[in-house]
């Protein structure tokens, strides 16, 4: 009988099946990523992902489409500031453990909903897919994710979230042109990407935050309005290639789960457990035999504080509650970043892969 591979373990999970072991998930920002090779003596990302153990690789920024627009990809601005094609503008900022890098200059902020029409939005054409295939062949034996749509987040940062947010109320045409273009070229876009390469991806990962710590950031039915259906659009096309579909959003957000789910999402992520409502029990009892969890692993407080026996254990925990029956991917509960220690990320991983 073959061994089970990352891709079949993690497959199952999102089935809502048990396989040989909890699948999981790794992500880090670019500092914490060097750190972490260095001091476990992985040369690069694949090394990294086989040495702990973990089942899926994120395709962003590791295996893309070759970039040929009209405008630069990236460029740098003034003042250390960088600007991408969509006209995103970030700048690294030295934080209390390491660097960080933060959005600002939301450059339609202060534009009308005419100027915001005009702004150069990029199309799929600029994405060149024709080695993409190849490149994969690599990483078959993981689960492939592919990331990067949002239909909520990513438009604040060209407006600016509080610009946005009042978008919404007070000139909710203009919030919907800027979804819709995000909505749309994400669609067109991954479309293509899968189209391209059919049936070697198998996940595609949404990220739009509408949690806050203790409540949702916006109504329910704000939510129902503008953001679900959209959603909608992207998990449709990812559901007519055979992709699967998980949906981050970090905060309080029970209330809005099955929604979430009524929208055909497969797995839901980050299971932020220390924000109000969250709990990993409920959230099992209530969905776990309609949706694949997602993460869990506490990154605010236990990754960056606790010790390695803190991490260890609890992780035992998340797997005996969430894993149970199967649906349950292990996996920090956000990306994680330069404050959170190696041994503990070695904790994590090290528990994950010898509990059974």
């Amino acid at each position: 009988m073959s061994s089970v591979t990352s891709k079949d373990r993690v497959l199952a999970a999102i089935n809502l099946q048990e396989s040989d072991r909890v699948p999981m998930d790794f992500s880090a920002n670019k500092a914490t990523l060097e750190r972490l090779m260095k001091d476990i003596d992985c040369p690069d990302l694949f090394g990294l992902i086989k040495t702990l153990g973990a089942d899926i690789v994120d395709l962003r920024g590791v295996v893309d489409p070759v970039y040929k627009g009209p405008v630069p990809e990236k460029r740098e601005l003034a003042n250390g500031v960088s600007e991408n094609f969509w006209g995103w503008r970030t700048k690294i900022e030295q934080t209390a453990t390491g660097p960080e890098e933060m959005f600002c200059e939301f450059i339609l902020a202060n534009k009308t909903h005419q100027e915001i029409q005009q702004h150069l939005w990029p199309q799929v054409d600029w994405f060149d897919f024709s080695d993409f295939g190849q490149r994969l062949e690599k990483w078959q034996d993981l689960a492939v994710m592919a990331s990067g749509p949002s239909v909520w987040q990513h438009p604040s940062f060209l407006r600016g979230l509080d610009n946005l947010m009042a978008d919404l109320m007070l000139a909710p045409d203009t919030a919907e042109f800027l979804m819709d273009k995000f909505t749309d070229f994400y669609v067109a876009y991954f479309d293509k990407m899968f189209s391209q390469v059919p049936g070697k991806i198998d996940v595609l990962r949404i990220a739009d935050d509408i949690g806050m710590q203790d409540r949702l950031i916006m109504s329910r039915q704000m939510i129902l309005q503008f953001i679900i259906p959209r959603v909608k659009k992207i998990v449709d096309m990812a559901h007519s290639h055979g992709v699967k579909v998980m949906l981050h959003s970090c905060g309080s957000i029970f209330e809005i789960i099955d929604d979430i789910i009524e929208a055909g999402v497969d797995i839901l992520d980050p299971l932020q457990v220390t924000a109000k409502g969250m709990d990993p029990k409920d959230i099992k009892e209530s969905f776990g035999s309609r949706i694949c969890l997602h993460g869990a692993i506490d990154t605010q407080f236990l990754l960056p504080k606790g010790t390695a026996e803190d991490v260890s254990k609890t992780v035992k925990e998340m797997i005996d509650i969430l894993g149970k029956g199967g649906g349950y991917i292990l996996s920090p509960s956000h990306v994680l970043q330069t404050d959170v220690p190696t041994a503990n990320v070695l904790a994590l991983y090290e528990t994950g892969l010898k509990k059974r």
